[in-house]
């Protein structure tokens, strides 16, 4: 039997590389002569570089930068090889030179203890500078990951990286970070080049939250960065003047743009003030790695995430693999380290293509060993439903 494995990453506790790993040690010890094929993927947060980078023979490259509180850290950003696809959708060919960034990498909130967290001030500079670096090394487009960041600036700091400057009425620059947006009344861009307004950007992300209101940044994510909900109005107010500011500035209306609000509202100013595009992270990721053939070959996928709950059928890994899979006639099961029992959900995984779900946790356990045991649980997990599956073919 041949089986394509494709989860997404275990947050917290393994990547997606060494998941998939570990599910093809069970597949092999439950039928040593099952075909693998490994295919680790990313919805355009942790993993995308490595999935990307992987599957296009391309290499990883590190950058001294500062994370989102402006402290230094080093940040891993790659560059694809020469395997993608030279017709597909992204825009992607082989004479370019495609730089693939994470904006958590260096902004991400994994990298800030929640005792240190400032949502006010938080700022996605140290990511602008990730892409300064990688267009001085030579890449011709950038694929930038939205997931996981810490901050709510609207992007105002990669864009100051880049040679942006963010005034207020009296012509003083403000401060980094989501807080001071209240107070910005014009935007500069004499210090921006032409060949950085001229770079295509892809923003690969898997969120459809405009950048203001209700549904917007601030209000749906600014609470997991640590604002309190008077900080999470001021952020908003501040998005708000973000959105007038560009649209004074070029014309733009990035309000309500879809996937504006993405990672602090980094959507909505890279789509205002860059040549950048958004993209469905899973679509992208499945495009530039050969989903559609992978699934053909397979005849069966197992994927998975940490968590299989309401939110996996809307652009997440399980779920956009498993409607590609569908769509060649291959099912789909799915791993998960926790496991949603709402018959609602499951019916909706049923109808993206994932035909069962399995939670990978042995028995009752207290979280730190649940984590720290992800991939023997998903071994194990996947060694049984491997000797089912052979006694089905027998």
């Amino acid at each position: 039997m041949r089986y394509l494995v494709a989860p997404d990453s275990f947050k917290e506790a393994a990547s997606a590389q060494s998941v998939a790993q570990a599910m093809k040690r069970g597949i092999l010890t439950a039928d040593p002569y099952a075909e693998c094929r490994l295919m680790p993927l990313s919805d355009g947060g942790e993993g995308l570089t490595d999935a990307l980078v992987h599957a296009t023979g391309g290499d990883m490259r590190t950058v001294e930068t500062v994370d989102a509180l402006g402290r230094p850290v080093t940040a891993r950003f790659g560059f694809l090889g020469n395997r993608e696809d030279p017709d597909d959708a992204a825009g992607v060919r082989n004479h370019e030179r495609i730089a693939v960034i994470e904006l958590a990498s260096a902004s991400g909130l994994e990298r800030i203890s929640p005792a240190d967290r400032d949502p006010l001030t938080a700022s996605t500079f140290g990511t602008g500078e990730t892409i300064r670096t990688a267009i001085e090394a030579g890449a011709t487009r950038i694929l930038l990951g939205l997931g996981g960041s810490a901050t709510t600036d609207g992007g105002t700091g990669l864009a100051r990286a880049l040679g942006y400057r963010f005034l207020d009425r009296n012509g003083r620059e403000l401060e980094p970070g989501g807080g001071a947006l209240t107070r910005l009344a014009r935007i500069d861009d004499s210090a921006v080049s032409e060949a950085v307004k001229r770079m295509p950007i892809t923003l690969a992300c898997d969120v459809t939250n405009p950048l203001t209101g209700e549904h917007g940044a601030a209000r749906v994510f600014a609470p997991q960065k640590g604002a309190d909900p008077k900080q999470v109005e001021l952020l908003d107010h501040g998005l708000a003047r973000l959105a007038d500011a560009i649209e004074t500035f070029n014309g733009r209306n990035v309000r309500d743009m879809p996937g504006a609000g993405a990672a602090g509202g980094t959507g909505g100013g890279l789509m205002g003030l860059f040549n950048a595009s958004m993209r469905s992270g899973i679509d992208l990721v499945l495009e530039l790695t050969h989903g559609r053939e992978a699934c053909e070959w397979a005849d069966v996928v197992i994927t998975g995430e940490g968590s299989i709950d309401a939110q996996t059928p809307y652009g997440k890994v399980p779920s956009g693999i498993a409607q590609l899979a569908k769509s060649c006639g291959k099912p789909t099961i799915a791993l998960g380290g926790t496991v949603t029992r709402d018959p609602r959900t499951i019916a909706w995984l049923k109808e993206t293509g994932i035909i069962a779900v399995f939670g990978i946790a042995p028995g009752a356990a207290g979280l730190p060993a649940l984590l720290a045991d992800t991939e023997r649980n998903a071994e194990a997990t996947c060694a049984a439903i491997a000797a089912t599956l052979q006694l089905h073919v027998a």
